[in-house]
């Protein structure tokens, strides 16, 4: 039987998973006068990058005996992973601006990008994994997981039954704050691209896909390491927690700058 507890924390972190994000597309929208256009490039930007071309692309490399080889050493691994993320997203982020909000270049159009952004890729990443793996546990705790979804799982379905009676109760709740870490990240590169595509300064491009790279680098490692999951979380709540200030700390320029400007 799955701990109802654990039930409970894959509800909350769906429920942050699937409402942080359109609530913070409400405010940007309706407060700040943000473009929903932003937004919907802001799923692009993760949709067609990660999930149309970087994911397809991992999968095939998996296939191969030279990457194989490869991704036997962790450092090449975690490196690999974490600068491939960096180049297909802030390209896909810098193509965003620069083209499809070329006419929307604002600050408030850059927090926009990166709520749906970031909130797409929680979703994908986190939220709709949750709706399955709830329903799972109902289904194992009512008797019906063997009946209907055993016989289209196969052997799968005992490694899900087995991970989802066994794993921790806080670990699913994990998953949803570390998703709040993660947008807030994408908040903050999305404003450095922003400058980036803005100011005509390709460093601030590159500038972006360093910071990418070295936000999900420790964390790789760590994880690969076997290091215990707090201490990778902390990291991203750092980052995270720099992201905040940076925003923060750009939009009272750009206040500033309007004011000077007026």
């Amino acid at each position: 039987m799955v701990n109802p507890g654990s039930i409970l924390a894959m509800l909350v972190s769906a429920l942050i998973v699937f409402t942080l994000p359109t609530v913070l597309a409400v405010i940007f929208i309706r407060r700040y006068g943000a473009s929903l256009l932003a937004v919907g490039v802001g799923v692009l930007g993760f949709l067609v990058p990660q999930v149309m071309l970087r994911i397809p692309a991992l999968q095939w490399l998996g296939q191969q005996p030279f990457y194989q080889q490869w991704a036997a050493q962790p450092w090449f691994l975690a490196l690999f992973l974490s600068l491939t993320a960096g180049l297909f997203e802030e390209t896909g982020r810098w193509i965003g601006f620069r083209y499809l909000l070329k006419n929307r270049l604002q600050f408030k159009n850059a927090l926009a990008y990166g709520v749906g952004h970031g909130g797409f890729e929680a979703i994908f990443l986190v939220g709709l994994s949750y709706v399955n793996l709830i329903l799972f546990s109902v289904m194992i705790n009512n008797g019906t997981f063997d009946s209907v979804v055993a016989p289209q799982l196969g052997l799968a379905a005992e490694q899900i039954r087995t991970q989802l009676i066994s794993t921790s109760s806080y670990l699913y709740l994990v998953g949803g704050i570390e998703r709040v870490f993660a947008i807030a990240v994408q908040l903050g590169l999305s404003v450095v691209v922003f400058y980036a595509v803005k100011n005509r300064q390709a460093r601030y491009y590159w500038l972006a896909v360093l910071l990418h790279t070295l936000v999900n680098l420790p964390a790789v490692l760590l994880a690969s390491a076997g290091v215990a999951l707090l201490w990778i979380e902390l990291w991203v709540a750092v980052c995270a927690g720099v992201a905040v200030w940076f925003v923060i700390r750009s939009q009272r320029q750009e206040q500033q700058q309007a004011v000077s400007a007026g």
